[in-house]
């Protein structure tokens, strides 16, 4: 009987201790029987130690920043960092994100959606009638080797491309291509070709390779080329009924370039052309997340939320 009423003493007066410990302030230092009474408490007061440590210089040295956090003890900070992370709180803090971020990109679409539209419409116009790819389309075809009289070296490399006009004989034009293999899928060569004759049907062309298009293709034969490359090309001019048409007459801003060939604008499509051509004022979710996780913390406890941005507070 009276080892069970030892038991109960110590116990009680453990749990009496611990409770001391946790009511300490922050800005007191605990000794390590105290650290350790907290940690075997709650876990989670190791983090919140370490933390509180980190700033001890900063409020040790400020006597006026000291005075700020003299009511804040280890049991409210950690209490505030649970609260912090309560799953309700980030799950409505989600949710009125979204409604923050919709209701601004409803407002700007609102106003702008008809202009957007119609300047895509305008755009894709002015694309179609004055747009070189749309005049002529390229194709690799093959490729030939001269080689050195005294060796087996390759001296020159010649690359031919089909030109197939699609509207009409044109006079010229000229394009780029990106010589990109299938492995990697990342560009290792490019050249521009030009060409200045009649062509009113598929017609091979060909031209002499530069140096970084020959060493890539030198060990190459045409099959594996068309097996194991990606060429990409750009269509830069086209010559037509005696005018000159250039991809860089255009002027078609980027966020609008990329629109034309899309059957629908998604929401993402308008936000992305409301903010380059618009200015609108859309802010991202993520970053409305972001504030108002901060703006809740605060109204959590304000005096812990200004302890745990200790660090960023004076800075400032």
């Amino acid at each position: 009987m009276l080892s069970k009423i030892t038991n109960i003493i110590a116990l009680t007066i453990i749990i009496f201790l611990a409770s001391c410990t946790e009511n300490k302030k922050v800005v007191d230092q605990l000794d390590l029987d105290e650290v350790e009474s907290l940690v075997q408490q709650d876990t989670l007061y190791e983090e919140i130690i370490i933390e509180v440590e980190s700033k001890r210089k900063l409020i040790e040295n400020n006597l006026v920043l000291k005075s700020k956090f003299k009511d804040l003890s280890y049991a409210d900070y950690l209490q505030y960092k649970k609260n912090s992370i309560d799953t309700s709180l980030l799950k409505n803090i989600y949710f009125e994100a979204d409604s923050i971020h919709k209701a601004a990109y409803t407002k700007h679409l609102t106003t702008y959606k008809a202009k957007i539209d119609s300047t895509i419409s305008n755009y894709k116009k002015i694309k179609e009638k004055y747009s070189p790819e749309n005049y002529f389309n390229v194709e690799f075809s093959s490729i030939d080797k001269e080689y050195y009289s005294y060796n087996n070296g390759v001296r020159n490399v010649t690359v031919k491309f089909k030109i197939t006009p699609l509207k009409g004989p044109i006079q010229g034009g000229s394009f780029h291509y990106k010589v990109i293999p299938k492995v990697t899928n990342k560009e290792v060569a490019d050249a521009s070709c030009r060409f200045s004759l009649y062509t009113s049907r598929s017609t091979i062309y060909e031209w002499e390779a530069p140096y970084d298009i020959k060493d890539e293709f030198e060990n190459n034969t045409t099959s594996s080329i068309k097996n194991n490359y990606n060429i990409k090309f750009t269509y830069l001019t086209v010559r037509k009924d005696g005018k000159t048409f250039s991809i860089t007459d255009l002027n078609i801003p980027y966020c609008y370039e990329r629109a034309l060939n899309l059957e629908s604008l998604s929401e993402y499509d308008y936000e992305y052309i409301l903010k380059k051509q618009f200015y609108a004022d859309i802010k991202p979710s993520y970053k409305l997340v972001d504030e108002l996780i901060l703006k809740k913390k605060k109204l959590i406890n304000p005096i812990a939320y200004n302890f745990e941005m200790l660090n960023t507070l004076t800075k400032n």
